[in-house]
């Protein structure tokens, strides 16, 4: 049995999607953490008290979740009830003592693996009067007191839903009744998100504010170039609040782009690639020329997926807990940091959490397990599961039939011979041989080789490209790596994962093993190579 290559494994998995984040915040994939948002979770000081740690963790395949302060005010012989996302112009001015029995509640949370937690907030803490004195004081003092929060129980920092929600009453809606101008309300606008940013760093220096819309609401050349055409919609005056909040932020804050409309629609690789490339070519066009050098070095990507698409089968015909599992670790690759998931109609915490709707393992099987093992692949996860069957023909190499050869028309010519069960390419200079097979979007396979270089060296190597239903070479996702792994008497091996991607016109999978000699040299032995395979590997969960 060849030893398996864990090193390599993420390396390959980018090969395939051919594309990294610009931004500066991007961290290994080994630190990134998935975020969950949603509706059923623990809520209540209560619930985060009584319950078990144990239950929170044992179905949570999350490194933190997002926080909605339930608060009881005390307001003199009254008790209010007060649900932030739902307080219209935050009529109620808080305070640290309104806050006094969450502290303990969430730092709770710390025992767990939920250590990276955000506090929820919406838009509707904002008052559609940016001129209004009293009004904004209420405002700046709440979100300040929110991200005062945030730091008092470790969390991450803040989370924020810019989205013009009805509820919201759409802040950032220019309101012509008031008074002003568009033009003096944006400069207004303006004004308050510097003011914004800054009370937060005040109360909790160099937070996290994880945003789940910003500027990747611009996704097109139309948005981009003619940012105008926002100016009376529901959102018209985001881009002069933004603007105002990289004014005011320090340079060692983090502001997450969580991509939320993109990341939702996702379903192949190519989709996640568009999400970075709108990061590239338009994430600072709605940003003026004094603030573009500081959005670069503070804006983070973030990728969502959206839970229930899944559990409602919402792109067929994948299998959907097969392409969770795969979207988990595209999410992974491609985000800087934090990857976040929407989740609505499922629970993961059934023995606290009281809800009607089922836990999401009922709805979606595997559900959990498919996330855990998508942030977490390698090949040695993949070859425990790995099929006895090997798909390539002739893999004895008694002779060569089965395998294709090939060598480049402009390089010098060398010689590939079977030998002894074994081949042997003598003087390649630019050539390999090969074995094609048909495959589908969403398999997955493992391929196996040996190589011993008995002449000088060759810079051999494994590889692996697709073709088209037209037979035309997909060379943005071709792989090849060079055999590093040392095994007995000279022999090195390697261990390469494949994952067909979706979303792409795959017809066949073409297997290489080749080598590249600098310089021809006459009685040369050249190298060998054996013991070439390829096998299904299946997720966990599934059957063979």
């Amino acid at each position: 049995m060849m030893k398996s290559w864990r090193g390599v494994f993420a390396f390959l998995f980018c090969i395939l999607l051919c594309t990294q984040s610009v931004m500066a915040r991007r961290v290994p994939n080994s630190e990134k953490k998935i975020i969950r948002f949603g509706w059923v979770a623990p809520f209540t000081p209560q619930e985060f008290l009584d319950c078990d740690l144990a239950d929170l963790d044992a179905d949570c395949p999350f490194d933190g979740i997002g926080l909605h302060p339930c608060l009881n005010l005390k307001r003199g012989d009254e008790i209010i009830e007060y649900r932030l996302p739902f307080q219209v112009g935050s009529p109620q001015m808080l305070t640290e003592e309104d806050f006094k029995e969450l502290i303990p509640a969430y730092l709770r949370l710390q025992q767990t693996r939920l250590k990276h937690n955000f506090i929820c907030s919406y838009s509707t803490l904002f008052n559609a009067d940016w001129f209004d004195e009293e009004g904004w004081k209420r405002t700046l003092n709440n979100y300040g007191m929110l991200a005062w929060l945030a730091k008092q129980t470790k969390c991450d920092g803040l989370e924020f839903d810019i989205e013009s929600y009805p509820f919201t009453g759409q802040p950032f809606r220019f309101h012509p009744e008031f008074g002003h101008t568009f033009e003096e309300t944006a400069a207004q606008v303006r004004k308050r998100g510097k003011e914004w940013i800054q009370e937060l760093n005040r109360q909790y220096p160099n937070l996290t504010l994880f945003a789940v819309h910003w500027t990747s609401q611009c996704a097109s050349p139309l948005y981009a170039e003619l940012p105008e055409l926002q100016n009376h919609s529901s959102t018209g005056l985001q881009i002069a609040f933004m603007n105002g909040v990289y004014e005011g932020a320090p340079e060692t804050m983090t502001i997450v782009d969580g991509n939320e409309t993109p990341g939702y629609r996702a379903e192949s690789e190519s989709d996640y690639d568009r999400i970075l490339a709108n990061a590239q070519l338009y994430g600072d066009a709605w940003m003026e020329a004094g603030n573009k050098e500081k959005y670069h070095k503070i804006t983070s990507t973030g990728v969502s997926l959206y839970l229930d698409r899944y559990a409602g089968n919402d792109f067929p015909p994948n299998d959907p807990t097969e392409l969770l599992a795969r979207n988990i670790g595209n999410c992974i690759r491609y985000a800087d940091e934090y990857v976040w998931i929407w989740c609505e109609k499922g629970n993961f915490w059934p023995k606290i959490c009281k809800s009607d709707w089922k836990s999401w393992n009922e709805q979606l099987p595997h559900c959990t397990d498919a996330i855990a093992f998508g942030r977490n692949v390698s090949v040695e996860d993949l070859r425990k599961n790995m099929s006895k069957k090997n798909l390539l023909q002739n893999s004895s190499l008694d002779t060569l039939a089965h395998w294709g050869q090939w060598q480049a028309d402009r390089s010098p010519k060398g010689t590939i011979t079977a030998e002894n069960g074994m081949a042997r390419l003598v003087n390649v200079t630019n050539g390999c041989i090969t074995q094609v097979l048909d495959v589908k979007a969403g398999q997955k396979f493992i391929v196996t080789a040996r190589c011993k270089e008995e002449g000088a060296p060759s810079n051999p190597s494994l590889g692996f490209f697709f073709r088209n239903s037209k037979g035309m070479g997909l060379w943005d996702i071709q792989c090849s790596v060079p055999f590093t792994i040392d095994l007995e008497d000279g022999w090195k091996g390697l261990s390469v994962p494949i994952i067909v991607p979706s979303g792409r016109d795959i017809q066949n999978l073409t297997i290489t093993v080749g080598t590249g000699v600098p310089k021809q040299i006459e009685g040369d032995k050249g190298t060998l190579f054996d013991d070439i395979e390829l096998h299904p590997v299946s997720f966990p969960w599934e059957e063979e």
